[in-house]
């Protein structure tokens, strides 16, 4: 109680105290409360800052990451030493080398020198340029990806450059392909205008410049256009005369609105090609309101078709006329027929009374009694219209009776498929009618013939099925006629032949003429030639065939033995012409040593008493190589192997020559030579002089030959043919004559005439055959009259050539010509033949020139191989190896080094071999020393101190 007495007196003086205390006390709480208030407000205001900033960090680092996975691009950072230092890419697609592996590394570190060089390039350049660069390139990996790659350079700022370069890595393939395929498209547009025929222009206003695409140069048939002339003024001027005002006015009035948007005119091009032109104006693009473009079209074309198209109508109304068809149309809803004039023509009416409304009451009144079921049946309802054709008669107004084919050739029909109108046509075929019931009857009449000619007859439908045939096959083949009668043709023909007869019937031709085998019931096979005809159904298709046919087993084997005779006697015409060649060259072979001996002679001076014996041995020689010349002559064009050498050579020159050839003959027998040519004649000529030599050295040696008083002559006759010279040669003489039943044997190979065959005369008979067929070979024939006693006359035309005039080429020189000299010359000289070698060395020598022997091919080409040769003389025939490959084997190693053939073969299929071989030029044994002098001369050079 005391305590409770001393708080309340505590309480009761502190009282005053206590409320100050409780005073601070509160205002200590509200100042904490406050500034802790503040701080927290403070705390939470920088939480709240660093949560912003981290949060805004934290947003542009996704933007980055998402920027870098938003693009394909890589992006490389590399320093100045081509180290990479930085790379951002995304982590999507899949690579081939993985970016992250090209950290702190050189390029070629991982790509290799090679691959990385352009890259290590395109940085040296911005290095040294502080330059972009980029680089195209199609990846290195095989991947056939396109990339593009551009290196920056890195700066900061303020514009410093920061020695870092930046690469960006970017797959351009799709961009490629679109470029790709932009170039395609253009291609095939330019194709497509070629084909169109058409080309685009444009017309800028702001420059006056007009632009023209190459297709329509092309069709202008054009390359390039004078700078000094507008290509409007140009074109207007290609313009046909008849359309040039239009086009041009088209054209000054082309970029007003209410102006027409296309032109036709005609133009000619340059090449003087008429063409068809169309232009069309484009309306003016708001992109490019000043300027003005179009198309030019060439529709040659289509207007040259039009026209067609035109006159085709026309020709198809007048074909209509002459085949008597004509157009109808049937109109369902209206009961109405509307036909053609050429309709009421055929059916003899009057055109107002065929209208429209009577037509299908017409058709009906004139229609044969015997066939109005079928039109009733047609009529009566249009579901019975089907696409066919059927034929039947009407009596006309005038009581003619016609044959009539209707044909349904469209139906036309509504959206719903209801047919509203029927169209065909209607032909009179009363003309084709009654002709095949004319056939008809002459058909039983023919087959009734067949049955009485003793050649086999067979008619075959379009299956080839027997329709007929005659008693003489049937028993031909062993059977009765009905046993063949709808069988195939086919069960009677080998297997070897079967196709050709399938085939007729596939490709629907037969052939006119065909030979094969039937086989008989006993197996035999029987040969028959048959003639065929066919008819064909008016589709033109195969309707039936009729052969005619003959058995030729017999004539069949006659036939081959008369190949057999035929492959005998070209055998034995080879064996002759090998013969020939052996023949003549063994004894052209002495016939060398002979003659080539007896010039020698006659060149070094013989005693007078010695010159007697030369002379007679040479023309003995001379007489013997004659002989065998005409029978080789004779051989070549029998064999058709000789053909004309034509050159140009000096005919009057040519003449008198042989005229002077003969003087001395003529002189020991007292005759006089004449020669007479026409001044008009040309002096040179275009033609073959050897041959013609030969003709006219035969008809003048048998004129001197065969008179013994008065004279001989020679005639040249100028006749005018345009574009050639022709001659008339006449030989003439006053000899003996030739009986006239002998004329026409005269040109017969080896015959001579009856009255002077005895007589001291030589040869072998074949100068005039040969002659005869010398002219022949000139498209020209020699025509000979005589009269015994009085003398004969031969006469032949020649046309030459005209020849250019030319310096004249001098002649070979002769005995008393200048010197002849081969001074220096090395010659290879190669014969198996001691004499041949001896004769032909002695002239060369003697001409000066150095002359190496060989007595075989082998040695020949050893030869040439040590020295260097102006000229190889090369026999052909040869022991150890021939001309033939002796000359291959020089032309291989010196193939400039020409090689002439000294042979004693005159063939000609030698002569062809000798040039395979690559031989420049053929001289036959015996020769006559000037002819060799000239052909050795070719190929002499003359050496500089000469």
């Amino acid at each position: 109680m005391a305590y409770a007495k001393l708080i309340l007196l505590f309480i009761g003086n502190y009282g005053s105290i206590i409320n100050l205390l409780l005073t601070v006390l509160v205002a200590l709480v509200i100042v904490c409360a406050v500034v802790g208030i503040t701080f927290v407000r403070r705390l939470k205001n920088i939480a709240d800052e660093k949560l912003a900033k981290d949060r805004e960090n934290f947003d542009i680092s996704q933007q980055f990451n998402s920027l870098i996975n938003s693009l394909n691009d890589i992006i490389f950072e590399f320093d100045e030493d081509k180290v990479c230092r930085n790379v951002w890419f995304n982590d999507g697609p899949d690579r081939v080398i993985d970016p992250k592996s090209v950290l702190n590394k050189r390029l070629e570190a991982v790509l290799g020198p090679e691959k990385a060089k352009k890259f290590n390039d395109a940085i040296d350049y911005v290095i040294k340029n502080r330059k972009s660069t980029s680089i195209e390139y199609i990846s290195d990996f095989g991947t056939g990806e396109w990339f593009i790659a551009r290196f920056t350079p890195v700066c900061n700022r303020d514009g410093s450059y920061t020695s870092r370069i930046s690469a960006s890595l970017t797959n351009i393939t799709g961009q490629k392909k679109y470029e790709q395929a932009l170039k395609e498209n253009e291609v095939l547009l330019l194709e497509a205008q070629s084909i169109a025929k058409t080309g685009n222009w444009w017309y800028d206003h702001n420059t006056s410049s007009t632009y023209w695409s190459d297709t329509l140069f092309a069709i202008l048939e054009i390359d390039v256009i004078n700078e000094n002339i507008g290509k409007l003024d140009y074109y207007i001027h290609l313009v046909h005369p008849d359309d040039r005002e239009t086009a041009r006015q088209y054209f000054l009035n082309i970029h007003k609105k209410n102006s027409p948007s296309q032109s036709e005119h005609r133009l000619i091009t340059p090449n003087g090609r008429l063409k068809y032109i169309k232009v069309w104006k484009g309306s003016e693009s708001p992109a490019h309101s000043k300027r003005l473009s179009g198309v030019v079209q060439d529709i040659t074309e289509s207007k040259l078709t039009e026209r067609a198209l035109k006159l085709s109508r026309t020709e198809l109304i007048e074909a209509q006329a002459i085949a008597k068809i004509g157009n109808w149309k049937w109109n369902i809803s209206g009961k109405t027929i509307d036909w053609s004039d050429e309709i009421a023509t055929i059916f003899e009416l009057d055109e107002k009374k065929a209208s429209a409304r009577e037509a299908l009451q017409l058709l009906l009144t004139y229609t044969d009694k015997r066939d109005r079921a079928v039109l009733h049946n047609l009529l009566k309802s249009v579901l019975n219209v089907r696409n066919y054709s059927f034929v039947f008669r009407i009596i006309t107004p005038g009581g003619k009776t016609h044959y009539l084919s209707a044909i349904v050739g469209k139906l036309l029909k509504r959206e719903d498929g209801s047919i509203r109108k029927v169209i065909g046509t209607l032909q009179d075929i009363t003309e084709r009618r009654e002709a095949e019931i004319a056939y008809q009857e002459t058909e039983n009449k023919y087959k009734l013939v067949l049955e009485t000619v003793k050649l086999v007859a067979l008619s075959l439908d379009r299956t080839g099925a027997v329709t007929f045939c005659n008693h003489y096959l049937a028993d031909l083949l062993g059977y009765k006629q009905d046993e063949i009668l709808g069988r195939q043709w086919l069960d009677f023909v080998p297997e070897s032949t079967r196709t050709v007869i399938t085939d007729w019937y596939v490709n629907n031709v037969i052939a006119a003429k065909n030979v094969n085998p039937v086989i008989c019931r006993n197996g035999e096979e029987r040969i028959i030639s048959w003639q065929n005809t066919v008819t064909y159904d008016e589709y033109g298709q195969i309707k039936e065939s009729t052969s005619i046919g003959e058995d030729i087993t017999d004539q069949q084997k006659a036939t081959q033995e008369l190949i057999t005779a035929k492959e005998m006697a070209e055998r034995s015409s080879e064996f002759k012409s090998e013969f020939l060649s052996i023949m003549s060259h063994e004894i052209r072979t002495p016939m060398n040593a002979v003659i080539g001996t007896t010039n020698l002679l006659l060149s070094e001076d013989p005693k007078p008493e010695q010159l007697d014996y030369l002379n007679i041995l040479k023309f003995s020689a001379e007489n013997l190589l004659a002989i065998i010349n005409d029978i080789l002559d004779y051989n070549k064009i029998e064999a058709g192997k000789l053909e004309l050498n034509v050159t140009r050579f000096n005919i009057h020159q040519l003449v008198s020559k042989i005229r002077k050839s003969f003087e001395p003959k003529a002189n020991e027998k007292i005759l006089d030579m004449e020669l007479s040519i026409d001044k008009s004649i040309p002096e040179f000529v275009m033609g073959d002089q050897i041959r013609l030599s030969q003709i006219l050295n035969n008809l003048v040696g048998n004129a001197v030959k065969f008179t013994q008083k008065g004279k001989v002559s020679i005639s040249l006759e100028h006749t005018k043919v345009k574009g050639y010279t022709g001659v008339k040669f006449t030989v003439a003489d006053t000899g003996i004559g030739i009986a006239p039943k002998n004329l026409r044997m005269i040109f017969d190979p080896f015959m001579q005439e009856s009255q002077f065959i005895n007589t001291n005369s030589n040869g072998t008979g074949l100068g005039l055959a040969i002659t005869k067929r010398l002219v022949e070979l000139h498209q020209s024939d020699i025509h000979v009259t005589s009269e015994l006693g009085k003398g004969t006359r031969f006469e032949f035309t020649i046309l030459f050539g005209l020849a250019d005039k030319e310096a004249e080429v001098t002649s070979i020189p002769g005995k008393d010509g200048p010197m002849l000299n081969l001074y220096g010359m090395n010659i290879l000289l190669v014969d198996d033949n001691k004499m041949n070698l001896l004769i032909a060395a002695k002239f060369l020598k003697k001409w000066q020139a150095n002359v190496d022997e060989a007595f075989d091919g082998q040695v020949a080409v050893d030869m040439v191989k040590r020295k260097p040769y102006d000229l190889v003389i090369m026999d052909l025939q040869m022991p150890v190896m021939d001309g033939f490959k002796a000359t291959e084997h020089i032309k291989q190693t010196h193939p400039d080094m020409p090689v002439i053939a000294l042979t004693a073969d005159a063939m000609p299929e030698t002569q062809v071999k000798a040039a395979e071989a690559g031989m420049v030029d053929y001289l036959t044994k015996p020769f006559v020393p000037g002819i060799l002098f000239e052909k050795v001369s070719k190929f002499y050079k003359v050496t500089p101190d000469l």
